[in-house]
């Protein structure tokens, strides 16, 4: 009885909810009136739900609104619709209105979880010719209007056609063969032949229109997916706008699925890789644009406020993101985090840097004077991988917790005599006072009578109840335990440096803080910053028979409130401006940090490497370029290292130590008087036909060389980029290279040469983590990655007719494959 009382309530609860959602409209929002609202729908937003997942600066431009108006109409939205995080059980719950279209094979279905293709999600087949792509969209097209029971989901389909392979009679024979009326299916699917990658853009809002306008659409299929962008973007040179509006589609194309509740069904083709010798060498075209790839859950990913976050830690969060059109960084917003338990082999990738992560992971390489994608399992030492050379984040004043320093004052005789007079005068009760101003009986006395100092607060408490509105003079009071201390409010290049040096070599101690060093001008240097940030000095001892000096700072005060900073400190720096980035460093390496007197080589080493991965990204809001060699001997050291021309980089920050700053600057004048050879990612053949096809003798420009080297210096090729930009060109490609060579030599993005790969099993079976950046497809983690759809199956023929269907990728289904076959009736398991 209970029991169905529950469910009673249950189903109400859901009515209810649902009656909601239809009486709230666009119009409902604060900001948005009936112009806006037309405005919105024309671009395809016809909901709160549409409204709730667009980003602030694209509503500004659909409605022609500020982006504060547009951020406030977003939250309304986001309040109405009660979005936010789910736990487990709740999201499970919600997972129970997904539907699941049989493909018309239970082995199939079996392959994507045991019924079917689901709604909310994008499905991906890619194949050769005749391997029963197409086929498997028109099934999914008849039988998305079966009864729910029967492994449908009473609904239409779409069918976005760019290659003219829809065909009726097919799906008359479909129709029949499960028994239905072939009439009846057919006006049910809803068919537009898309001419251009555009048009097929556009069809997206006119589904959303349908959508609004009542109609029961349950399944998009597109077939195919790329074949526009790859006939309207040819070359190299098109390969990033491609990428990006092909990105910008999937994208819409998952909102969409994940809005109204359908699935999304896309073919691909297949091109050839020929640099495989064994295995299939067919690889779905648009690249990883429609894949997962997976870092472990360790990797840093800089975001765009500042702030370096591990992978697993990732929620939605602004990001760093690069435009290779551009060679630079802009903020993206980045959205679902993905999690693969299922990754059997992880892969450690050097440069300067490394990165842990799985086979399918892509990569940006350089090729014919363009960026392409290259997956980890592809790479091979030698090649050049993108990464980033310079990051422009501004940063803001961080705000210092509040922090009350404990002061004692006295009063002065004439304040003294005052309240005495007031006792007298209102017949006042000594004890009542001291319990209203929090002092003994016996500590007022001897405030009134002696002037003894006692706490500023009693002091404050006195003038507020019994000063009878006159002000009290009070006078404040310095000893050794109680001192003239003043806490600042913001994270100044002072304090930053400070708390740098004291995480390299300072400790706590029971009523203060204490620094040693080799160098008593270093700690001479850091007392005066103390005085200057804290208005306090310590004392500065040299230690018994060791060549060491000792900076002790007695104030608990400082000591909680470094404290309180240590476990923040390191993004409350990344959100600072550059000045006091750079300070930080400069106190980190000031104390832990090392000149070689050989060469240009400054260093430093940690026991924990994590401080030195996040000292790695600050470097490269320098454009400082540093290695870091993991668990060096026995002791499983970790040392950071700028070398050579880069540590010219580093003298814009420095060192306090007068002989170790002198020795950084007789080594960075050494490496500039000699030749210093800086690789770049271009091929010397690839140059020498640019320049031969502009007329240009190449032997003037790069230097003979045995076929050992491959690639040119940085001087040859500014070299050669000089003379191509002093001479007219009108081809169009050439222009193209000829900017694309700029875009390297001056652009925030460098390509660093592959050291070393290694392989390893994955056999704890560590989680790896991915998000997706829509519209970019990439951020920052030691390099580029893209994500891409939730479930993708390769295509293929088989034997004595089948096909076979290979699960690639998955959030939430291990890699399997399956046997089906293309039958008069459709998709089925056993050849009729």
């Amino acid at each position: 009885m209970a029991k169905s009382e529950e469910e009673k309530e249950e189903k109400e609860s859901k009515k209810e909810e649902k009656q909601e959602k239809q009486e709230n409209k666009l119009t409902d929002i604060p900001g948005i009136g009936p112009g806006i609202a037309a405005k919105l729908e024309a671009a395809g937003v016809y909901d709160l739900m549409g409204l709730a997942v667009i980003s602030p600066f694209a509503l500004s431009e659909m409605a022609g609104v500020g982006e504060a108006v547009a951020r406030k109409a977003i939250q309304a939205a986001r309040g109405m619709l009660n979005l936010g995080f789910l736990d487990g059980l709740e999201f499970a719950k919600k997972r129970e209105n997904i539907l699941f279209i049989t493909t018309g094979s239970k082995n199939l279905n079996g392959l994507l979880g045991g019924r079917g293709v689901e709604t909310g999600a994008m499905t991906e087949a890619y194949g050769a010719f005749g391997s029963g792509k197409t086929q498997l969209g028109l099934t999914l097209a008849v039988n998305v209007q079966l009864p729910k029971e029967q492994g449908g989901a009473n609904g239409k389909a779409v069918y976005i056609d760019t290659e003219g392979t829809f065909r009726p009679d097919r799906i008359r024979q479909i129709a029949e063969g499960i028994g239905a009326n072939p009439d009846k299916v057919l006006k049910n699917i809803l068919v537009a032949r898309a001419f251009n990658s555009d048009h097929q853009i556009l069809l997206i809002d006119k589904i959303n229109e349908m959508i609004k306008d009542g109609e029961p659409i349950k399944i998009v299929i597109i077939d195919s997916l790329t074949a526009h962008f790859r006939a309207e973007f040819a070359g190299r040179g098109q390969l990033a706008d491609r990428q990006q509006k092909l990105n910008k589609y999937l994208h819409n194309l998952i909102k969409m699925s994940e809005q109204h509740n359908l699935a999304v069904y896309v073919t691909n083709q297949v091109m050839a890789n020929p640099a495989m010798m064994f295995g299939d060498p067919t690889t779905a075209i648009g690249g990883n644009i429609v894949g997962h790839a997976c870092l472990t859950w360790d990797s840093l990913i800089q975001l765009a406020d500042g702030r370096i976050i591990e992978i697993k830690d990732m929620k939605n969060e602004k990001v760093l993101s690069g435009s290779f059109s551009e060679m630079n960084f802009a903020n993206a917003e980045s959205e679902q985090v993905f999690v693969n338990p299922d990754v059997k082999e992880v892969y450690n990738i050097k440069t300067n840097g490394q990165i842990k992560c799985s086979g399918l992971h892509r990569f940006f390489n350089i090729e014919n004077f363009g960026v392409v994608e290259k997956e980890a399992k592809d790479l091979k030492v030698g090649d050049f991988i993108a990464q980033a050379k310079r990051m422009d984040l501004a940063g803001e004043e961080r705000i210092l917790p509040f922090f009350k320093i404990k002061k004692i004052g006295r009063l002065s005789k004439i304040s003294s005599d005052l309240i005495k007079n007031k006792f007298v005068e209102k017949n006042l009760s000594r004890k009542e006072v001291c319990k209203k101003i929090g002092i003994t009986p016996r500590q007022f006395r001897r405030v009134l009578n002696q002037e003894c100092p006692t706490s500023w607060d009693a002091l404050e408490n006195l003038q507020e109840h019994f000063a009878g509105g006159q002000i009290l003079q009070l006078e404040p009071v310095f000893s050794y335990k109680h001192k003239d201390l003043r806490m600042p409010e913001f994270i100044t290049p002072q304090f930053s440096q400070i708390f740098g040096y004291f995480l390299g070599d300072g400790n706590f101690e029971r009523r203060g803080l204490r620094f040693r060093d080799a160098r008593a001008e270093v700690l001479e240097h850091y007392n005066s910053l103390f005085r200057e940030t804290f208005n306090i000095s310590g004392t500065i001892t040299k230690m018994g028979n060791k060549n060491c000096f000792t900076l002790y700072i007695n104030s608990t005060e400082i000591a909680e409130l470094f404290k309180i900073m240590k476990p923040a400190i390191l993004n409350e720096v990344g959100r600072s401006k550059v000045e006091v980035v750079s300070s930080f460093i400069r106190g980190f390496f000031d104390a832990e940090g090392h000149i070689d007197k050989k060469r240009a080589y400054v260093s430093v080493s940690q026991k924990n490497p994590r401080i030195l991965r996040y000292l790695q990204l600050f470097l490269l809001r320098f454009g400082i370029r540093s290695t870091i060699k993991f668990g060096i001997g026995a002791k499983k050291i970790s040392v950071l290292r700028i070398i050579d021309k880069d540590a010219a980089g580093y003298l814009q920050i420095g060192f306090s130590a007068k002989d170790k700053q002198k020795t950084l600057l007789e080594k960075i004048e050494e490496t500039r008087q000699t030749y210093s050879y800086e690789m770049m990612p271009i091929g010397r053949k690839e140059l020498r036909v640019l320049l031969e096809s502009c007329g240009l003798n190449y032997s003037k420009f790069i230097k003979p060389r045995n076929a050992e080297y491959k690639w040119v210096s940085r001087k040859e090729l500014e070299k050669a980029f000089n003379a191509l930009m002093n001479i007219k060109v009108n081809d169009r490609q050439i222009k193209q290279k000829i900017e694309f060579i700029n875009r390297l030599i001056n652009g925030d993005i460098s390509f660093e040469k592959i050291r070393e790969i290694n392989l390893r099993k994955n056999g704890g079976k560590e989680k790896l983590y991915d998000f997706s950046v829509p519209l970019k497809e990439n951020y920052i983690a030691n390099g580029f990655v893209v994500h891409n759809s939730t479930y993708r199956m390769y295509l293929r023929r088989g034997k004595q007719g089948s096909r076979v269907a290979k699960l690639i990728d998955s959030p939430n289904l291990p890699e399997n494959e399956c046997q089906f076959y293309v039958t008069l009736k459709g998709v089925r398991d056993e050849e009729e």
